[in-house]
């Protein structure tokens, strides 16, 4: 199953997701049978190290995929509580990448995610990335 989510709030200006902020990274996800899962193509005016994606952009897409993962999943929003990221290879800019998210655990109102970056049509991981995402609500989650 691939199948595309839409979060077209009028109130959204997310810097990640919304298609509006000209600014912002305009995501675009899809729900899969395990997770949540963008496509994106980091221009030149997202590089830190020359030709690399910057790590703060990685780890927006990876923040959001994986918050998009509980919406998708748990019908909720959430926000993020904890955030660890793994650089494990270079992440090369004007390239496709895929970001990838699946809920490992959830426990009262924390949901506990796992994401990773890879080059598109490849399954070797550029980027890992584990978190603690809070209830938006506040109300706990089922288990997953």
């Amino acid at each position: 199953m691939r199948k595309r989510l839409t979060f077209d709030h009028p109130e959204n200006h997310c810097f990640g997701c919304a298609a509006d902020n000209a600014a912002g990274l305009k995501l675009e996800f899809f729900e899969t049978d395990s997770g949540v899962e963008a496509e994106y193509r980091a221009s030149a005016d997202f590089v830190g190290a020359p030709g690399t994606v910057h790590g703060g952009i990685q780890a927006t897409l990876l923040d959001e995929v994986m918050c998009m993962a509980a919406y998708a999943k748990l019908g909720r929003h959430v926000v993020t509580g904890e955030l660890t990221i793994r650089y494990l290879r270079r992440t090369p800019a004007e390239t496709t990448i895929i970001a990838r998210a699946r809920i490992t655990q959830t426990k009262g109102a924390s949901a506990f995610i796992e994401g990773t970056i890879h080059l598109a049509g490849t399954d070797e991981e550029l980027t890992q990335a584990r978190g603690r995402f809070f209830s938006g609500s506040g109300e706990p989650f089922p288990a997953a």
